[in-house]
């Protein structure tokens, strides 16, 4: 960002995101409350007097299962009946919500007790830091761990938890906790892999990576962010080479996208191969060519999650938005039969000016509640793709429209009814964990070209040339760090100067850009993980 400070020097090894947060809860008879937890709750507790222990209940009684009436009111849904949502959802009374909100505090903080005192959820970060300590390295730069440990570092630390969980919720499916879809479920393999990555030696580690799997899609849809890409395409053995890479890397998260992923035989393999390496992984689809065979096959393959893509509750609109008048019902078809197969489901939309002005996102909030989906995901429009070049900008957001997807997001959460809300720009905003492009992520198009995110088309190497580590660490440090801001968002200008030859930009254009782009501020998250006020 020009005019930004310089980079404050080196500090070492940057923590993946809960990393310096959490560890063990060294309290005196934590095994004796630790039981008391499991066998279901505390006496007294508010939640134990309603026949419930303090743990976080699943939304709708479980995973997969829908109250009595959702059945119905799905069905409803489906044909554009949707009617008022019950007391407590995101457009209640604001005294509702306060008071929705102050019990589903009290539910945040016995689950967060709950996996402090749970070794599953502690035992691996706490391994690490002995095993780092042994080896006398330090997390942290000297000065910097002395103030993070003392009365100040702990309120600093507080702090950000409060900021960041307010707006969260946890949830339990299929056994385990979920924050959100940007973190793997835990505990689990994926989970611990990220603490495990601070002893590997790199600087930088990536949580999650997509991989566009095929270019083939039978829609035309108006906000392809692959559109106008160079073609190419890879073979299984190339993609199942490229996942090993990326367990070399310690990925925790890897989604397969494309176009359609559900357009590949394979895909159910591919699913496998990550699972088996100890990653968690997200199929991203408009719901095309989802059938009960393909389901089942990929809950044998290990699927964790399944997020169709729909940015409207209108059938006649989706179809026009789509290139295909039967977009709408196969999305609500995949989106069933992927509940029924106890997949962590999600609806994903794009958020526009138009979507965000006629609050069209509490429609599609009201779908998923009918629908049993666990997580309605908002993703601004990218600068990319259909909506790059002149003429675009009608689509992307002002800040108001950013503000009003955080405030959604947050006193939804804050309200512990119905599925959770996950907008891009509260998850990825300056005062969290800012742009994780390059840096926390990584994106390999259906070419095998190795980007920092699915919406910025810029090539570092191509992962069925050369060895993925190489480019990783080439792309790290290009970028150097998380950014506060969106880096395509604010750099899209850049990107089109160089792209002369066409998207993705090659090594040396992209080299250029990022060196153009210079270095900016550090994400709340990093200052404090640095030291830096």
């Amino acid at each position: 960002m020009p005019g930004a400070p310089p980079r404050p020097r080196a500090p070492g090894r940057l923590a993946p995101l809960p990393g310096v947060l959490g560890g063990p809860l060294p309290a005196p008879g934590a095994r004796r409350l630790r039981a008391r937890l499991a066998r279901g709750g505390l006496q007294g507790h508010p939640a134990s007097r309603r026949g419930r222990g303090p743990a976080l209940a699943a939304q709708d009684g479980g995973a997969g299962r829908l109250r009595p009436d959702a059945a119905a009111e799905g069905r409803r849904a489906g044909r554009g009946e949707l009617r008022e949502p019950p007391r407590g959802g995101p457009d209640a009374p604001a005294s509702s919500l306060r008071g929705r909100g102050r019990q589903e505090g009290m539910r945040q903080a016995w689950a967060l007790l709950r996996l402090l005192l749970d070794p599953r959820v502690t035992r691996v970060p706490a391994r690490v830091l002995r095993e780092l300590g042994a080896r006398g390295k330090r997390r942290l730069p000297a000065g910097v761990s002395r103030d993070l440990s003392g009365a100040l570092g702990r309120l600093k630390r507080l702090s950000f938890l409060r900021r960041w969980l307010d707006g969260e919720r946890l949830t339990r499916h299929d056994g385990r906790w979920v924050l959100n879809s940007f973190l793997p479920p835990f505990p689990g393999r994926a989970y611990d892999r990220m603490f495990e990555n601070l002893l590997s030696g790199r600087r930088l580690s990536p949580v999650s990576a997509y991989l566009a799997i095929t270019a083939e899609c039978p829609y035309d849809c108006w906000h392809c962010s692959l559109s106008g890409r160079r073609g190419g395409s890879l073979g299984e053995e190339a993609w199942r080479s490229i996942i090993a890479g990326l367990h070399g890397l310690g990925a925790s998260v890897i989604g397969f996208t494309g176009g359609e992923p559900l357009a590949r035989p394979d895909l159910p393999g591919l699913v496998e191969a990550a699972v088996a390496g100890g990653a968690e992984t997200v199929v991203f689809t408009s719901g095309a060519g989802m059938t009960s065979e393909r389901a089942s096959a990929l809950k044998r393959a290990g699927l964790w999650a399944f997020c169709v893509s729909l940015d409207t509750i209108d059938p006649a609109e989706c179809g026009r938005l789509r290139g295909d008048d039967g977009a709408y019902g196969a999305a609500l078809e995949a989106l069933r039969m992927a509940r029924r197969s106890g997949f962590y489901t999600m609806i994903g939309a794009v958020a526009t000016r138009p979507f965000v002005e006629g609050r069209l996102y509490e429609g599609l909030y009201r779908l998923a509640r009918a629908e049993g989906v666990r997580e309605l995901r908002l993703v601004e429009p990218m600068p990319c793709g259909k909506l790059s070049g002149a003429g675009q900008d009608e689509h992307l957001l002002e800040p108001r429209h950013t503000e009003e997807l955080k405030r959604f997001h947050v006193e939804t959460n804050r309200a512990g009814r119905g599925p959770k809300v996950c907008a891009f720009n509260r998850v990825e905003g300056p005062e969290l964990f800012g742009c994780g492009a390059g840096t926390q992520h990584l994106f390999i198009d259906p070419a095998g070209e190795v980007c920092p995110c699915d919406f910025t088309p810029m090539s570092f190497g191509n992962a069925a040339r050369e060895p993925l580590a190489l480019i990783w660490e080439r792309m790290t440090a290009a970028f150097g760090a998380p950014r506060r801001r969106c880096f395509i968002q604010t750099h899209h200008g850049l990107l089109d100067k160089h792209a002369e030859g066409g998207v993705p930009l090659p090594l040396e254009a992209s080299l250029r850009v990022c060196a153009e782009a210079g270095r900016e501020p550090l994400p709340d998250y990093f200052k404090m993980v640095i030291g830096e006020e």
